[in-house]
C-alpha cells in the first residue's frame, strides 16, 4: 500500500457514504426538503471534520451558514448555541435586513438574541426577601422563543438557504437543544438543513439533545472505526513508509480505529524515531500507558514551561476563552504569552486564528484531566475572579464556582443566584434549579436561607421537577417574609394540582392563608389562587367553601384583581349551584370588563371562567369575542399555552353556536399544539368537543373513540372540565347502541361535586342523555322521571338552550300525545337563543311528530325550515334525518348547495378562512403554529373541494357555502 492510497484527511479516511449523505441533505434544501442530519461517534471519530465539509460545501452552493460549537463549560449558558448560530447574523445585517428577518413570529426571537438575560422580560416577579434579585414568575416563553427562532431561521431562509451547523451537540444547552427540536420537525417546505455532530448521548445525562436526535425526523450517520485497510493507509501517508501489517494491527489494538488517536500515535512514533516495522510495533502499546490521548502530555512537556503553564489555564477556562482571560489566570502577559501561545500552536494543542480553540476536545480534556484536584480548584476559583473583574456575564462566572468546593463565601452565594436568575429568565429553569443548590450548599447567610430555599423551588417547579416540593414546602411552614410564604404557596399549590393531588393543593394555600397576617395583599394573592383553583377541582372547591360562601358582590365595576375575581368566582357559583343565569350573566360581564388575569399554567384560568360562565348563559356572542381577543394577543406573543386553552373553550363555544366544523378546526388547533406543552389539561375540552362535533357530523362511535385514545386524555374525578369528555364518551356509548354503559356512565355524573358542573344542565346535559338512552330500553318511568328533573333545573337558572334540550327530551320520553305541545314549549324556549342546531333539532321532532301522526301537509314546513339550518351547522346526521322525514311525505327537496364545504376537514376549512380574511401563507402558518407547506397543502385542498382556481374567490366561495 502507498501514500498515495490515502486520498483525504485522515478524518475523512472511508468517510465517503457520510460525504455523499451530506451532500444528499444539501441536495435536498434546493427541492425545500428540509433535512436533518445528525452525524453521531465517538470522540476523535471525524465528525468536526464532516462538518467542516457541510460547511464549504454549503458555502459553495450559496447557502447562508450558521454554525455554534458547545462546549464542556457552556453547558449552564442558557441559549447558548441558539446565540452562536443567529446572534453574530442578526446584529451584522443592516436595518432593512434585520426588519425583515425579525418580522412577523420571529419578533419574539429578539428578547433571547438582542437582550442580557437580565434585560428580558418576565412580567410579575416575587421579591421573597433579601437577596441579589427577585427569581421570575408568571408565563414560561419557552414555547414562544422557540416559535420565533423558528421563523427567524426561515425568513433567514427566504434570502437564501440556510444551512445550521452544530458541532458537539452532547455538551449544548438545554434551551438550545429545544429550540433546535422544535425547528427540526418543522422544516418540511423550507430550504434549511440541520447538520448536527455529537458523541454518543445518554438520555438521563443530556435528555433535550437525546430527544432531539432520537426525533423520526432525524437522519443519524454513526461513524465506525478505521478498517485495517484505513489504518494502514493513515500510516503509509503520515510516516511516508508502508508498515508492517503487525505494526497496523498494534495501532488498531491501541487507538481502536478511531483517527484522531491514530494520528496521536503516530506523532509520537515520529517523535521518538521508531519506524513502522513488526519490531517498533512490540512498543506501540508502551508509548503511553495511560491512553493514547495523552500524548499530548508528553508533547506538552517537550515545551517550555510558560506553554504548559497556559495549556492548564485554557483548559480550565474551556474553549473560546478570551486570550487577556488566560493570560491573567497564567500569570503571563507580552513576548513570555506570545511565545507560549506560538509554541502550543505550533505542537498541534491549539488552533491558529482569531478564536482561541483547541485543535480537539479530547486534547483539552487530557491537559484538564491531568490536573490534580488542588491545582483544578486553584485555576477555577482564580478564572471566577479574573472573570468578575473584567465584568463577564454571571453564568459565565458562576460555571466556574460550580466546580469549586463550598466555602462560605458570599460573594458567591450572590453570584450563583444572579446566575440562577438570568437563566430562569431565559428558561433554564433546570439550570437555574442547579446554581442555586449550589449556593444553598456554600451556604448562604443565615438571614437569606429562607429566600434561596424559595429561588431553588421556584426553579425546579419551573423545571417540572418533584423535588421542588421539599423546598416550597419548608418556606411555607417556617419562612419568615409573608411574600416568599405566598409565593411558594401558590407554585407548590399549582404543582400539587397538575399532579393529581387537589386536595394537598388547597391545603397548602389554607396553611399559608393561616401564616400570614390580615394586613396587606398577600392574603389577597392567597385568596385569588384558592379560588380559581375551586372551579378546576372538586377538592380545592371544598377547601374554598367557607371563604366563597363570604364573597359578596362588590357593586358596581370591578376595581381591582380582588373584586374582579370575587364577581368570576360568583359568576361561576351562580351557575355550579343551579342559582340565577341573568346574574351569572351580569357577574361575568362585570369581571371580564374589569381585566382578569388568565394564566393556565398555575390553575388560575379566571378568564376562562368568565367565558365559560357566558358560553353556558346563551351570551354566545360576546363569549366569542372575548375568546378572539385572547387568542390575537396570545398569538402575538406566541403563548401557544394559552392558545390552546382558548382554542380549546372556543371549540365549545362554536358547538352550542352551532358551527360545528369551525368547532372542530379549533379543537384541532388544541390537541395539535397538546405534544409540544406542559399544563394543556384545559385541552380536555377540544377531545371533548372533537367528539360532539363528530358525532353530529355523522362520524362513527369507534373512529371518535379512537380520537380520545390517540390524546391520551381522560376524565378523573378532580378536574372539573373533565366532566364534559365523561358526558361526551357516554354519548358516544349510545351512538353505538351500547345505552346500558352510557346510563351507568351519564348517572356517576350526579355523585360528584357541583364543582364539576353536573348540576345544571345549561353546563352538562346528562339526564336529558339518560332519559333518551332509557328510553331505547324501555325503561319509561325511570326516564320520564329524569327528564322531568332536568327541566326543572333548567327552568330554575334559566338558560334558553338549556331550556330547550331539557323540555325536548322530555317531550320524547313522555307520553306521544303531549309530545307536539312539548315540542312547541322547546321551540319557543330557543328562540332567544342563538343556539341553532338546537332549534334545527327541535324543528325536525316537530316535522317527524306531524309525519308520524299522519298529518303529510303539516310536517313539510318544520321539515323544509330544518334542512339548511342543519345544513349550515354542517350537522350531517340531522341533516339526513331531515332528508329522510321528507322523503317520506314524498317531498325531494333540491341539495343545499355547499360547493364542496362540506368536504372541508376543520383545518382546510380554518386555513381558507384566514386566507379569505387576506392572510398570506406565512401569516397563516404563524397564526397556526404550523408550517408554510402545510397551509399549503391545506389552501390546495380546499380550492379544489370548492372548485375555485385563486384566493380571490375565497371569501365567495366560504359564504355562499355558509361558512
Amino acid at each position: 500500500m502507498t501514500s498515495s492510497a490515502l486520498v483525504r484527511p485522515a478524518a475523512l479516511l472511508e468517510r465517503e457514504h457520510e460525504l455523499e449523505q451530506v451532500r444528499a441533505a444539501l441536495r435536498a434544501v434546493g427541492q425545500r426538503a428540509g433535512r436533518v442530519l445528525v452525524i453521531e461517534g465517538a470522540a476523535g471519530m471525524g465528525k468536526s471534520s464532516l462538518l467542516e465539509e457541510a460547511r464549504l460545501r454549503a458555502t459553495d452552493l450559496g447557502f447562508c451558514v450558521l454554525s455554534a460549537r458547545a462546549t464542556e463549560f457552556e453547558q449552564g449558558f442558557p441559549f447558548g448555541i441558539v446565540r452562536q448560530l443567529f446572534e453574530r447574523q442578526v446584529l451584522g445585517a443592516g436595518i432593512e435586513e434585520r426588519e425583515r428577518w425579525l418580522a412577523g413570529a420571529a419578533a419574539l426571537s429578539s428578547e433571547v438574541l438582542t437582550a442580557s438575560p437580565s434585560a428580558v422580560p418576565a412580567t410579575p416577579t416575587l421579591s421573597p426577601g433579601p437577596g441579589p434579585g427577585p427569581i421570575p414568575a408568571g408565563r414560561d416563553p419557552g414555547y414562544a422563543w422557540q416559535h420565533g427562532l423558528y421563523w427567524l431561521a426561515s425568513n433567514i431562509a427566504g434570502d437564501a438557504p440556510l444551512a445550521l451547523l452544530v458541532d458537539d451537540l452532547q455538551w449544548c444547552d438545554a434551551p438550545s437543544a429545544r429550540s433546535l427540536a422544535f425547528i427540526a420537525r418543522r422544516l418540511e417546505g423550507q430550504p434549511m438543513a440541520m447538520i448536527l455532530a455529537t458523541r454518543p448521548l445518554h438520555p438521563t445525562a443530556a435528555p433535550e439533545s437525546a430527544m432531539l436526535v432520537a426525533d423520526p425526523v432525524a437522519e443519524v450517520l454513526r461513524l465506525s472505526p478505521l478498517t485495517d485497510a484505513g489504518t494502514g493507509a493513515l500510516i503509509a501517508a503520515q510516516l511516508s513508509t508502508e508498515p508492517d501489517e503487525r505494526f497496523v494491527t498494534a495501532c488498531i489494538e491501541v487507538t481502536g480505529g478511531n483517527p484522531f488517536l491514530v494520528g496521536e500515535l503516530l506523532d509520537e512514533v515520529a517523535a521518538r524515531g521508531l519506524g513502522t516495522s513488526a519490531a517498533a510495533a512490540l512498543e506501540v502499546g508502551t508509548i503511553v500507558p495511560r491512553g493514547v490521548a495523552n500524548t499530548v502530555l508528553l508533547r506538552l512537556a517537550r515545551l517550555e514551561p510558560s506553554a504548559g503553564v497556559l495549556a492548564r489555564a485554557l483548559s480550565a477556562l474551556g474553549d473560546g476563552a478570551q486570550i487577556g482571560d488566560a493570560a491573567r489566570l497564567a500569570g503571563l502577559a507580552g513576548a513570555d504569552l506570545e511565545a507560549a501561545m506560538a509554541a502550543l500552536i505550533s505542537a498541534g494543542v491549539m488552533e491558529p486564528g482569531g478564536t482561541v480553540r483547541f485543535t480537539h476536545p479530547i486534547l483539552r480534556a487530557a491537559i484538564y484531566g491531568d490536573l490534580s484536584p488542588a491545582e483544578r480548584e486553584r485555576l477555577h476559583c482564580a478564572a471566577s475572579k479574573v472573570l468578575e473583574e473584567r465584568g463577564a456575564p454571571s453564568g459565565q462566572v458562576a460555571a466556574h464556582v460550580m466546580h469549586t468546593e463550598p466555602g462560605a463565601d458570599l460573594e458567591a452565594v450572590a453570584l450563583l443566584r444572579n446566575a440562577a436568575r438570568d437563566a430562569l429568565a431565559l428558561g433554564d429553569a433546570a439550570g437555574a434549579a442547579a446554581l442555586l443548590a449550589r449556593a444553598l450548599d456554600e451556604p448562604p447567610a443565615y438571614e437569606d436561607r429562607v429566600a434561596v430555599v424559595l429561588e431553588l423551588g421556584l426553579a425546579r417547579a419551573r423545571a417540572g421537577a418533584p423535588d421542588a416540593m421539599g423546598p416550597l414546602t419548608e418556606v411555607v411552614a417556617s419562612g419568615e417574609h409573608q411574600e416568599a410564604i405566598v409565593a411558594a404557596a401558590i407554585e407548590l399549590s399549582g404543582m400539587l394540582f397538575f399532579a393529581g393531588r387537589a386536595p394537598e393543593a388547597a391545603t397548602i394555600l389554607r396553611r399559608a392563608w393561616e401564616r400570614v397576617p390580615d394586613d396587606g395583599t398577600a392574603r389577597e394573592q392567597l385568596a385569588v389562587a384558592l379560588l380559581g383553583a375551586s372551579y378546576t377541582s372538586a377538592s380545592a372547591r371544598r377547601e374554598a367553601d367557607a371563604t366563597i360562601a363570604a364573597l359578596r358582590d362588590p357593586g358596581g365595576p370591578a376595581r381591582n384583581v380582588i373584586q374582579a375575581t370575587t364577581l368570576a368566582t360568583l359568576a361561576m357559583d351562580e351557575l355550579m349551584y343551579l342559582r340565577s343565569a341573568a346574574k351569572a350573566k351580569d357577574f361575568a360581564h362585570r369581571a371580564l370588563a374589569a381585566g382578569l388575569p388568565l394564566e393556565p399554567h398555575r390553575g388560575e384560568a379566571w378568564a376562562i371562567v368568565a367565558l365559560a360562565v357566558l358560553s353556558a348563559t346563551d351570551e354566545l356572542d360576546p363569549a366569542l369575542r372575548g375568546t378572539d381577543e385572547i387568542l390575537a394577543h396570545a398569538r402575538r406573543q406566541g403563548a401557544a399555552l394559552t392558545v390552546a386553552t382558548i382554542s380549546a373553550l372556543r371549540a365549545f363555544i362554536g358547538i352550542r353556536r352551532g358551527e360545528l366544523i369551525g368547532a372542530l378546526a379549533d379543537a384541532q388547533v388544541a390537541i395539535e399544539l397538546l405534544p409540544d406543552l406542559l399544563g394543556a389539561e384545559f385541552v380536555v375540552l377540544a377531545v371533548a368537543a372533537t367528539v360532539l362535533a363528530g358525532l353530529e357530523r355523522d362520524e362513527t362511535p369507534d373512529s371518535l373513540r379512537q380520537v380520545v385514545e390517540r390524546t391520551g386524555i381522560r376524565y378523573d374525578t378532580e378536574f372539573s372540565p373533565s366532566s364534559q369528555l365523561r358526558y361526551a364518551s357516554a354519548l358516544l356509548r349510545a351512538a353505538a347502541g351500547n345505552h346500558e354503559a352510557a346510563i351507568d356512565e351519564l348517572r356517576s355524573c350526579e355523585v360528584e361535586h357541583p364543582a364539576m358542573g353536573c348540576e345544571n344542565p345549561a353546563v352538562v346535559p346528562w339526564r336529558s342523555a339518560a332519559a333518551l338512552s332509557l328510553a331505547e330500553l324501555g325503561r319509561h318511568v325511570e326516564a320520564r322521571a329524569l327528564a322531568a328533573e332536568e327541566v326543572r333545573r333548567a327552568q330554575a337558572f334559566g338558560a334558553p338552550r338549556a331550556i330547550g334540550i331539557a323540555l325536548r327530551s322530555h317531550a320524547l320520553v313522555g307520553p306521544s300525545d303531549e309530545r307536539m305541545e312539548r315540542l312547541e314549549a322547546a321551540l319557543e324556549a330557543l328562540a332567544p337563543s342563538p343556539a341553532r342546531l338546537e332549534h334545527a333539532r327541535v324543528l325536525v321532532d316537530i316535522g317527524a311528530t306531524f309525519r308520524a301522526a299522519g298529518q303529510r301537509a303539516a310536517a313539510r314546513e318544520p321539515l323544509i325550515e330544518a334542512l339548511p339550518l342543519a345544513a349550515r351547522c354542517g350537522a350531517r346526521a340531522l341533516e339526513r334525518r331531515a332528508r329522510a322525514e321528507l322523503a317520506a311525505i314524498g317531498v325531494r327537496p333540491s341539495g343545499v348547495h355547499r360547493a364542496g364545504a362540506d368536504s372541508l376537514t376543520p383545518s382546510e376549512l380554518r386555513v381558507a378562512e384566514l386566507a379569505a380574511a387576506g392572510g398570506t401563507n406565512r401569516e397563516i402558518a404563524q397564526t397556526l403554529f404550523v408550517t408554510e407547506k402545510t397551509v399549503e397543502t391545506h389552501l390546495g385542498r380546499a380550492f379544489r373541494k370548492l372548485d375555485i382556481a385563486s384566493r380571490r374567490q375565497l371569501p365567495d366561495a366560504l359564504a355562499h357555502a355558509g361558512c
